[in-house]
């Protein structure tokens, strides 16, 4: 009779013990894709956002970004524009979201502005502060120096290791004059690219 009495409290204990192990693995599982599926989302966005830029844009489109910082509390964006329409386009601005008021910043045609590159000015006050030609099918990298991207500043979102900027782009054709694109996306990337 002993023996049967301790029998069925072994069971339970044998089950319940079954049943929390099912749960704790189950548990274990949900974290697991959790962390996965977040660990993984940024670069999802990434993907999504170079494919918006390079492919859905038009007339100009940005077929590359990256960002840099220097070390000294600023840094930049890199564009590389093309023209992909038939007919030349004249950029003649860039204004990047969110900014610090009306802020204007230098654009160069070279990586930090070397050898005096200064193409121009951007920005909220500056829309048209610029006047590059693009031919049908030409490429040129654009680099950008707003005080709130890849900097330290302290000021908007600054950030020394990523930038994440809505654009808008103005721009002018043969015909029309005053043209801007806004993108539905970010243009986004790493400061400092490996």
């Amino acid at each position: 009779m002993n023996a049967a009495s301790k029998s069925p409290r072994a069971q339970t204990t044998v089950e319940y013990m079954v049943i929390l192990a099912i749960v704790l693995v189950i548990g274990l599982v949900v974290i697991g894709l959790a962390m996965f599926f977040s660990q993984s989302s940024g670069d999802v966005t990434q993907s999504e956002t170079n494919a918006y830029w390079a492919t859905q844009v038009r007339p100009l489109r940005i077929i590359d970004m990256q960002g840099y910082y220097y070390g000294t509390g600023t840094g930049e964006i890199a564009l590389m524009l093309e023209n992909v329409d038939s007919k030349p386009i004249t950029v003649r601005g860039f204004v990047t979201e969110p900014g610090v008021g009306g802020e204007n910043y230098a654009v160069c045609s070279t990586h930090s502005c070397q050898g005096g590159s200064n193409i121009g000015t951007s920005g909220l006050g500056a829309s048209n502060g610029l006047s590059v030609k693009l031919s049908p099918g030409q490429k040129m990298a654009f680099y950008l120096q707003p005080t709130t991207a890849c900097s330290n500043s302290g000021l908007g979102e600054a950030s020394t290791t990523r930038f994440r900027k809505y654009l808008t782009i103005y721009y002018d054709t043969p015909s029309f004059t005053g043209l801007s694109f806004k993108g539905v996306k970010q243009i986004a990337g790493v400061c400092n690219p490996a």
